[in-house]
């Protein structure tokens, strides 16, 4: 299960917890939905950590990445050049 960390006082994610921080598209996390963490899409994925870093540290543990954002390191390593 994934729960967000605590925060130091005055922080706030940068935009809506629906919302990929890395492009700002609907990220289809179902917690964000107010479903059950086991049925979100990442629970069956495999992310890249590269993508995961680049999370801003304000939405780390708030704010969930898109599928093609989580996965775009990945996909992009194996397209041929």
């Amino acid at each position: 299960m994934h729960a967000p960390p605590a925060l130091p006082p005055g922080s706030a994610p940068t935009a809506p917890p629906e919302r990929c921080p890395l492009c700002g598209g609907p990220n289809g996390c179902a917690m964000a939905a107010g479903q059950p963490p086991e049925s979100c899409w990442c629970m069956q994925a495999t992310l890249d950590p590269a993508a995961l870093a680049r999370i801003p540290a304000a939405d780390r543990g708030l704010r969930c990445v898109c599928a093609a954002c989580g996965q775009a390191q990945s996909a992009g390593a194996a397209a041929p050049g």
